[in-house]
Order: structure tokens, then sequence, then C-alpha cells
């Protein structure tokens, strides 16, 4: 395990270093999960849904459409 100082700017703002956010495949614009435990501040990847089952899961499709969204996906509307 690596530790390293570093310093909270005037906005309450902390830059990883660049080692770590490597390690962790942090790059611009990921997205981060920051949890308060009892020994500290928890930083970690935030893991989300592949695309493909965000818009499925947003289509909200009765089980009838099944077949729909299964020609839908292959037509390449879903990707």
């Amino acid at each position: 395990m690596t530790a390293q100082t570093i310093q909270i700017d005037t906005q309450g703002r902390i830059e990883l270093p660049l080692m770590m956010r490597e390690a962790l495949g942090l790059f611009p614009d990921t997205d981060v999960l920051v949890e308060l435990t009892a020994k500290g501040i928890y930083i970690r990847p935030k893991l989300s849904a592949t695309p493909i089952t965000e818009r499925i899961a947003n289509m909200d499709l009765p089980i009838s459409d099944w077949e729909t969204m299964e020609q839908e996906i292959e037509a390449g509307h879903l990707k």
C-alpha cells in the first residue's frame, strides 16, 4: 500500500497523485465513490452497468416486447 501526503485546496478538492490514478484506472471524467468509514475516507472507481444494460433498463419493456428488443439489438439500434 502506498501513502502520500497531499493538500486540500480552498475549494475542498484534492488531487490524487498520477501513480494512484493510473493504478486504479481513474481517468478524467471517471466517476468515483467516496465513502466515509470509521477508519477514514475510502475512494474507489464507481462500477456502472454496461451501456446496453442501461438502455434496456430505460426502455421499460414488458415481457412481450423482448422479441422487439432483440431485433433492435441485432439491427444495431442499441449499442
